[in-house]
């Protein structure tokens, strides 16, 4: 039998090809189902930190105050949870080979994302923070067409997916704390918002000391990412 995995996924930054961010983050956060309900009263607990309303949306750009920033990731780096995150370099894509952009990024996602459900013998149900041109069918069509030769996804380690508000699922509220944290830790690029990711540097996948094949997935190839490789070199010291 297979072990039954939640997976929340957020994005940050804005995809459009040589315009807007320099970076387009997507993340996702894994849980294993036993303890998905026991991980999300975590973010209750954020919220009451912060004296918000329990049914308030968390919204990490909305945060004010490094003591308040540190408290979410200290809960985060004792959660019994996976982080995967994919930057796609927009500033050094010259051509996608898809019709559609997000789905095409995201390849390399699912791709981890089942590497992951393969080691554990497990099979995730994809819960994705909605977006105005998200269609769960075209996403599933993308899957399942054989047409991402470029990337190794097994669909058969994908049980369902989802498309959420992020207000209705209180993990998508902490996929999207630890993406923003990433893409602010990439454009300030200091030490301030690196101690951020240092303090989940444990969460994030990372095989054979190997962060940028797996957690911190660097696209395209031909990208050297000066503000990601300084932020690796402060995590590892």
């Amino acid at each position: 039998m297979k072990n039954k995995y939640n997976v929340y996924i957020d994005e940050s930054g804005d995809e459009g090809i040589r315009k807007g961010s320099k970076y387009f983050i997507l993340t996702a956060l894994i849980v294993n189902e036993n303890i998905d309900l026991e991980t999300a009263k975590n973010v209750d607990i954020i919220k009451q930190n912060l004296e918000m309303n329990i049914k308030d949306q968390l919204h990490w750009k909305l945060l004010k105050g490094k003591p308040n920033k540190n408290m979410i990731m200290d809960i985060i780096s004792g959660l019994d949870i996976l982080i995967i995150n994919v930057i796609v370099d927009t500033k050094c894509i010259n051509i996608i080979p898809s019709a559609n952009v997000y789905n095409y990024f995201s390849g390399y996602l699912y791709e981890r994302i089942c590497w992951y459900m393969k080691e554990k013998n497990g099979e995730a149900n994809i819960n994705i923070s909605s977006r105005g041109n998200l269609s769960k069918e075209s996403l599933s069509e993308y899957l399942n067409k054989n047409n991402h030769k470029k990337f190794n996804i097994d669909v058969n380690y994908i049980k369902s997916i989802k498309i959420i508000p992020n207000g209705k699922k209180r993990l998508l509220q902490l996929a999207d704390c630890c993406c923003s944290a990433l893409f602010q830790a990439l454009k300030y690029n200091n030490e301030i918002h690196f101690d951020y990711i240092k303090k989940i540097k444990d969460k994030i996948y990372c095989k054979n000391n190997n962060y940028l094949s797996y957690g911190l997935k660097l696209v395209p190839s031909n990208s050297q990412s000066s503000e990601l490789h300084s932020l690796i070199i402060y995590i590892e010291k």
